[in-house]
């Protein structure tokens, strides 16, 4: 049964933990105070006048405060026990008991006041009965009605006492008690809204922290099923692509014609594009959920700048777009950086900029500022315009990330992506988009010199004094050869149009000065225009071929890699001893290479196409592939018996363990998730039984799994493995890592 004395209202008010809470330090405080009152009582009895004056009543009241103190001390000192059994019980048997004990304590104080007045122990019983009673209103403040109520019926009868005694002690001593009464009240009452108020806020925090917890651990929950999901998607995707590439490289190394050949590398490219958009979405969970970890390395930098322009040179003049570069000639040979993450966001940046370029073309530069003798700051712009600007750019002007317009630029998440890893690698990026300047992507990174190594390359110094006569129209192009031509000490003279060339040609005959090479670009200020004039540049080439006197000149034309008139190309590159054909942007390796052979006749640069691999490479050689996917298998089987290897099946750790026991393998290649037993505890049985055998002999393990994530490689290599290739498996990867382990 409810008491009207307290009536839970509230959900701090109904937890059983707060009000236990409030409960035992009600029973704390009561402890102590049956205690001091007790004793008070006897003190007072023991130096009084009352026990003289009125010993029965003095009996009386003693015992009764007795039994009294003995009932509420059942209650507080076995308040574990009982509280535990019933604690809405305890309380409202307590609020009686106590309530019992008050009005006794009252009735001692009106009997002590009448019989006595206000001389003797009375005063001395007043005074502790105040100072008791200014310290209850701490204790009992929880249960304000309670408290209010215990107080009245304590301490208002003694007042009333006192006013009947009279005089001026009792008249002083009646007021004093009642002022007494009514601050404490108010007391009280502040007192219980304030516990009340603290715990109902304590209570909001902790009710708002479990929420929040619950919250955490949902999103937590939530990233990890995402990133599960994410990782086992990726999963599939590099099994599948696995698949493709991989028959596609078996159907590469075949005859074909040249269209067929093509149309491969078309849907090859296709696969890489799919293989790429699946590393993406892998990095850009890594990235939002703050799990990507960089692979700090030294590189070649101006080297990974040129090939990766390179690469996509491709894809530019496939898009009718022409891309030039220029670097800063404080560019340093090697950093210390990311490079594989540094490729992934250059190659966004470029990629981008070809597909949405309206200008035809596409102008990437790269500048350093070194900070000191050990750091520097890269800069890259990639911009989407005709001509290079002169005038300096001001950072302030790039917007955010956020106010681009991705139905300009693309879809958005290649954005969200080199930004986040830009991020990671202490960096930034911007846009800035001008009617007059084009769109300019720009990319900032501070780096690490790993030494101080010249940019140039080691030329040959016989090329010293060389006469070249350079036909080109594009200022980006005419400067990065004469540049590198200057570098190595080359002579060379610009010509705008085949008729300055010939007049040039003509005039240096019979001289100490001619020229003994010439290099021809069609480049214009477009694709377009370069396409114009490929025909014209091409009739000037074989004019000079089958002119008497400059038929025997060297010539290197700068082609692009789909140029409409490829077929002549080849015909003229039929004969390399006094023809070259490089393809733009021109990079001075390649430059340098060619221009050597015709000059100087050095050893041609032989170049193996993509396609060419040894076939005898495994001869006399087995390796154990295993590998539980069907395809995989069949895929992996053709490259390996093309590469000239024997080849041995297992479809489980199992088997593999079997096979490894009984035949002579040379290498292993483990695939990581496989049902009876995985890659990992095979790998490690594998280590087992050779650490027990009496020889040294250690077979290599490579791991081939689709497994991509960060951390995958480490559980490969601590499990015993030597190597770790990541599905889809490239016929030219594949090669390279077996080479790496079985040699040539």
């Amino acid at each position: 049964m409810k008491t009207q004395l307290f009536v839970p209202n509230s959900k701090v008010q109904k937890d059983r933990a707060i009000m236990r809470e409030t409960d035992e330090r009600l029973a704390r405080y009561s402890r102590r105070g049956l205690v001091l009152n007790l004793a008070a009582y006897l003190l007072c009895v023991a130096i009084g006048y009352m026990q003289a004056i009125a010993p029965m009543m003095t009996v009386g009241l003693t015992v009764g405060l007795l039994l009294l103190t003995a009932l509420r001390g059942y209650y507080l000192f076995r308040f574990e026990s009982l509280y535990a059994r019933a604690p809405a019980r305890w309380r409202n048997q307590y609020f009686v008991v106590t309530f019992l004990g008050a009005i006794w304590w009252s009735v001692i104080m009106v009997s002590f006041t009448v019989t006595l007045g206000m001389v003797g122990e009375v005063p001395i019983l007043w005074l502790y009965t105040i100072v008791f009673f200014s310290t209850t209103a701490y204790g009992f403040s929880p249960y304000r009605i309670f408290c209010q109520s215990y107080q009245i019926i304590a301490l208002l009868p003694a007042a009333i006492s006192a006013l009947w005694v009279g005089g001026l002690d009792g008249y002083m001593y009646a007021i004093t008690m009642f002022v007494f009464l009514g601050l404490l009240n108010v007391q009280t009452k502040s007192m219980s809204n304030n516990y009340w108020e603290r715990l109902e806020s304590n209570f909001a925090l902790k009710q708002k922290a479990k929420d929040l917890e619950a919250e955490k651990r949902d999103s937590e929950a939530s990233v990890e099923l995402n990133n599960e999901f994410l990782a086992n998607l990726g999963q599939e995707f590099r099994t599948s692509l696995n698949d493709v590439l991989g028959g596609l490289a078996l159907l590469k190394d075949s005859n074909l014609s040249g269209a067929q050949l093509d149309l491969l590398q078309l849907t090859e490219k296709a696969s890489l594009r799919q293989l790429d958009l699946v590393t993406n979405v892998m990095d850009f969970a890594r990235i939002a959920n703050h799990q990507l970890v960089l692979d700090i390395s030294v590189f070649n930098l101006r080297q990974q700048l040129e090939d990766w322009i390179s690469t996509l040179s491709v894809e530019a003049h496939q898009q009718k777009v022409e891309l030039d570069y220029v670097f800063d000639d404080d560019l340093p040979q090697r950093v210390r950086g990311d490079a594989q993450r540094l490729e992934q966001i250059f190659s966004s940046m470029l990629a981008n900029a070809l597909k949405f370029s309206e200008h035809g073309h596409v102008l990437v530069e790269a500048r350093f500022e070194r900070k000191d003798g050990k750091r520097g700051e890269l800069k890259l712009t990639v911009t989407d315009e005709g001509t290079i600007s002169s005038s300096a750019v001001n950072d302030n002007q790039f917007d955010a990330f956020a106010h681009v317009e991705t139905t300009k630029l693309g879809s958005g998440l290649w954005l969200a992506i080199c930004r986040g890893l830009v991020e990671c690698m202490d960096g930034d990026m911007g846009m800035i988009d001008d009617p007059e300047l084009g769109h300019k992507l720009w990319l900032t990174l501070d780096l690490e010199i790993a030494n101080n190594q010249p940019a140039s390359i080691n030329h040959n110094p016989r090329l010293n004094s060389r006469r070249i006569l350079l036909l080109e129209s594009n200022p980006v192009g005419d400067k990065n050869i004469t540049d590198a031509l200057d570098t190595w000490g080359v002579a060379v003279e610009l010509a705008a149009t085949p008729e300055i060339a010939l007049q040039r040609l003509d005039a240096a005959v019979d001289t100490e000065h001619a020229f003994e090479a010439i290099l021809m670009s069609p480049i214009a200020s477009n694709f377009a225009d370069t396409k114009a004039n490929t025909e014209s540049i091409l009739d000037f080439s074989q004019q000079l071929r089958e002119d008497k006197i400059h038929g025997k000149l060297k010539q290197v034309l700068l082609c692009s890699h789909h140029d409409s008139k490829l077929n002549q190309q080849q015909e003229l590159h039929g004969n390399p001893g006094a023809i070259r054909l490089l393809h733009r942007p021109v990079m001075r390796q390649s430059l340098h290479d060619n221009l050597t052979t015709l000059l100087l006749g050095t050893d041609e640069v032989k170049e193996k196409a993509e396609h060419e691999h040894d076939h005898n490479l495994g001869t006399g050689r087995t390796v154990l592939l295993v590998e539980d996917h069907r395809v995989n298998q069949m895929v992996a089987e053709g490259m390996l018996k093309k590469l000239g290897y024997r080849v041995k099946l297992a479809v489980n750790g199992r088997e593999a363990l079997t096979q490894f026991d009984e035949d002579d393998v040379d290498l292993i290649l483990m695939d990581c998730q496989m049902p009876e037993m995985d890659g990992f505890e095979a790998t490690r049985e594998i280590r087992s039984r050779e650490q027990s055998r009496t020889t040294e002999e250690r077979v290599p393990i490579l791991a081939m799994t689709a497994h991509a994530a960060e951390g995958d490689e480490a559980l490969c290599l601590a499990a015993g493995m030597d190597d770790y290739l990541v599905k889809p498996v490239r016929y030219d990867q594949l090669e390279a890592r077996l080479k790496r382990w079985l040699g040539a």
